[in-house]
């Protein structure tokens, strides 16, 4: 019984060491997985002469900011094969990203002359002649795009943007953004850019299209000082509180948000809330005229005339053309 005991035993000890053995060879063989990078690089080793692979890899560098590589890697795919569309593509995103935009602009070009139908190169062209306020090129690419495409959502937007710059109609303006967001209804971009112009025409329903935005971007401090805006613009002041306040949680230097409450403050006759505000304002930013002459009219209400004219005097100061500083300072025979 023991000789069997003691056999069995050495078999479990075999059955463990050769378990381990196993599990440390696999570890030894363990290949950590590849980076789509990794994977590009084998590929280039094996083909050097492949432009449209170094190509891609540049666009990935792009991706995670490796500036340098990426710009190495489309040089060289440019130099092999400048012809290929792919690559003709990527050179002038490269390019674009590092501002060089001469360049960018002849890599797309070159990219709609072979092929007329590139809409994607056609929307980075049109990109860039917004960007550099050729506001006629760009519209003769975003026409091009939307001849073939009328499902182009950015490209409705960016017609509505050019029309707005270009001729200054913003309800020609308008229906094109509306356009794009009928597309792509979570466009915030273009539920942001109604909201801001139904404002300036003095549209409530700006307060909709800004809400929607934010629902979809809940963070954006602009588009939740925006909304804010609008309700004030509207009459709304506890809402448009509530917003600057969240506002001003995110970014304590915003000087507008603490302006604007101090503005509805003084709406409501409540001065010397309002120059709490305004005191916030000038905090915020020591350079604002307006923070400056808000809190000396709420100082003058209030009846401390000597605050008031100093504060009106350091509005002045930072901006002497001014005029409402100015004037105030008149009343007080000191202008």
């Amino acid at each position: 019984m023991n000789r069997y005991l003691l056999l069995a035993s050495t078999l479990v000890v075999l059955a463990i060491e050769a378990c381990k053995s196993n599990h440390e060879t696999a570890e030894e063989t363990v290949v950590q997985p590849k980076t789509p990078i990794d994977s590009l690089t084998a590929l280039i080793e094996k083909n050097p002469e492949n432009a449209v692979y170094l190509a891609e890899r540049a666009s990935m560098y792009l991706d995670e900011r490796k500036f340098k590589e990426a710009l190495e890697d489309i040089d060289k795919a440019w130099l092999l094969d400048s012809n290929h569309i792919r690559v003709q593509l990527i050179r002038g995103d490269v390019y674009y990203v590092l501002n060089r935009t001469r360049a960018s602009r002849d890599s797309w070009l070159k990219c709609v002359e072979q092929d007329p139908n590139n809409e994607v190169c056609r929307m980075r062209l049109a990109e860039l002649y917004l960007a550099v306020k050729d506001l006629e090129a760009a519209m003769e690419h975003l026409k091009v795009v939307l001849e073939k495409n009328k499902t182009n959502a950015n490209a409705h937007f960016m017609m509505g943007v050019v029309i707005r710059d270009l001729y200054g109609d913003t309800d020609r303006a308008l229906l094109s953004i509306q356009r794009a967001i009928e597309i792509k209804e979570d466009y915030v971009d273009a539920l942001d850019m109604m909201g801001v112009l139904l404002t300036a025409k003095g549209d409530p329903l700006a307060i909709k299209y800004l809400q929607n935005a934010l629902d979809y971007s809940p963070n954006r401090h602009d588009l939740i000082y925006k909304l804010g805006y609008a309700y004030m613009r509207f009459g709304k002041f506890n809402e448009a509180m509530d917003m600057f306040t969240k506002a001003t949680m995110i970014n304590p230097k915003d000087e507008d948000s603490y302006f604007n409450m101090g503005f509805i403050h003084v709406e409501t006759k409540n001065y010397s809330i309002a120059r709490e505000y305004f005191d916030k304002a000038v905090k915020a930013n020591p350079e604002s005229f307006k923070a400056y002459y808000g809190r000396g009219y709420t100082n003058e209400m209030l009846g401390n005339a000597k605050a008031a004219i100093e504060d009106y005097t350091h509005a002045l100061t930072l901006n002497p053309e001014y005029t409402p500083a100015a004037e105030s300072l008149k009343r007080f025979g000191r202008y």
